[in-house]
This record gives structure tokens, sequence and C-alpha cells, in this order.
């Protein structure tokens, strides 16, 4: 099964067991996540990377910068564990990392979520991509990617697992994003897609990754 394919069964299932009023909801969260134009305003290709040193679900931490002396990075920011869609995702890239690794650039995904569901996740889909934990969602409004989930959608996203903030009362997440990001600290590609179950396949990636 190839990763359109696997994306779109996920989606099919995300609707079907949303039910009608789950499917009104995702449909008003989806203008309203559109109406802000976060892939305009976002960090963008030909921009510099903000640089960042996040704590890592595999041990230790990791800096953009350190990563950038060994090769290009690509650096995915998905909304955390709870989210299908994100899984998905980070099942692929992480099939990938040794395709990306051969072509001398490594994989970071960062997200909001504790470190301790990070490693959890980690572990249970045997993931060896660094998994980074922004917590404060610093590194994520640095990027530009940063927002408010529409109301419309939180309640679908507890149910999902998501947590909302320490406190329970942030729900602030990224828009999911994919950069590559050369050694020189340049952002060369940047895919940026309001909507949040749509993500770049891998297969494009290598053909990004050649061209550098």
């Amino acid at each position: 099964m190839n990763f359109r394919t696997d994306m779109s069964m996920i989606e099919q299932a995300y609707f079907q067991a949303a039910g009608d009023e789950g499917r009104v909801a995702i449909a008003e969260g989806d203008r309203q996540i559109l109406a802000m134009g976060i892939e305009v305003s976002a960090v963008q290709a030909g921009d510099v990377a903000p640089e960042f040193l996040l704590e890592n679900a595999l041990g230790g931490t990791v800096s953009l910068r350190g990563r950038l002396i060994g090769g290009p990075v690509v650096l995915s920011f998905f909304r955390g564990g709870w989210c299908p869609f994100c899984r998905a995702e980070l099942r692929a890239m992480s099939k990938a990392a040794q395709a990306v690794e051969d072509r001398g650039a490594s994989l970071l995904a960062i997200s909001p979520q504790p470190l301790a569901d990070s490693i959890a996740m980690a572990r249970a889909e045997e993931m060896t991509l660094p998994l980074l934990a922004d917590r404060g969602m610093t590194v994520a409004s640095d990027y530009g990617l940063a927002f408010e989930l529409p109301e419309s959608m939180r309640r679908a996203a507890l149910a999902d697992g998501m947590v909302a903030g320490d406190d329970g009362a942030d729900w602030r997440i990224p828009m999911p994003a994919t950069y590559v990001i050369s050694t020189d600290g340049i952002i060369r590609y940047s895919f940026l897609d309001p909507n949040y179950r749509n993500r770049l396949d891998p297969a494009v990636l290598m053909s990004i990754l050649d061209r550098l």
C-alpha cells in the first residue's frame, strides 16, 4: 500500500467515525483554519530557518544548528500522537529515514505533546526518528505555525486523546508542515497546507532531496 492510499483510507475512516454532526464540525473547523491564512504567514521556502534546542524522546537534546553540520535537515511539525494523520505520516517518515540518510540528510519531528507521550509513541510504533518536545509552542510560534484549535474541533480532538496543555486550557497546536533545510540554514522547500489531512508524500520528499 502506498502513502496516498494509506492516507485516503485513514481519512475515509475518520469521516465515517465522525458521523453527521462530527462532519459538520470538521467542515466548520476547516473553514476557520483556512481563514487564518497560516500557510501564507508561516516561515516559507527561501527564509532562514529559526534555530531551536529541544528535548528528544530518544534521549538528550537536539539543535537545528548541530544537525545541519552533518547535512540537510527535513523538519516535520505534527499535532501529536492523538492525530491519526500525524501517526500515519510519522510511520511513513520513519520507514523513509534510511533513504533520507542515504542522501546525506536527517529527519526531525516536532510536536507540543508531552515528552512521555512521544516516548510511548516511539516505542509503540517502533520509530527511530527523533521526536522533539515543543511543549511551550515556542518553536512552532517561531515558524509561524501555532494557532488555537477551533472550538468546533475540540470535542473530537479530546476524544482522540489530545491533551489541551498542562492546565487543560491551552488549545494551541501547530499546523502540520514539512521543511527541507540546507546546511546554510536556508529553507529550500516548504510543505504548508491548512488541511491537516494532507501530508507530504515521502516519495516527493526524496525527489526534493535529490535536487539539493
